[in-house]
């Protein structure tokens, strides 16, 4: 069975497109293309909504600092060091993108939603909690 947690990062296939950014030779459109697919989704599956949550992540973080790396990770997560890494990559034009995909994440059109919803409700609460927490940063 995976991981499944409220965090960001605590989710297997979060990791994974996390990896998939780190790995690619254009992250900048990799993410771009992430957070465009969720808002242009008639039904967002889940995987997009990871995707898309991921990809304002990296945003929050080259925009505003925020860092994302758990208290037990041995080492800091590859979103937090990625602007010293890319520091010819500008994200922040993409922080409205990044909100109008989020609002999707949290639509009833979205299985992310969904999942998390059929959930205890205090973890429903705390999810989507992050979320909207990711919101705020992104329209500063």
């Amino acid at each position: 069975m995976g991981a499944w947690g409220a965090g960001y990062f605590e989710d297997d296939d979060a990791m994974g497109f996390m990896d998939s950014i780190e790995e690619s030779d254009t992250p900048k459109e990799l993410i771009e293309q992430a957070l465009t697919d969720a808002i242009e989704a008639k039904y967002l599956e889940f995987s997009e909504g990871i995707a898309a949550v991921v990809s304002s992540v990296y945003i929050d973080r080259q925009v505003n600092g925020t860092t994302f790396s758990l208290a037990y990770h041995d080492e800091p997560l590859a979103v937090d060091t990625f602007p010293d890494r890319h520091p010819d990559i500008d994200l922040s034009d993409l922080s409205s993108k990044a909100v109008e995909a989020l609002q999707k994440v949290l639509s009833e059109n979205s299985e992310l939603h969904e999942l998390w919803a059929d959930a205890k409700e205090e973890v429903y609460k705390e999810w989507k909690a992050n979320i909207y927490q990711l919101i705020q940063h992104l329209e500063r």
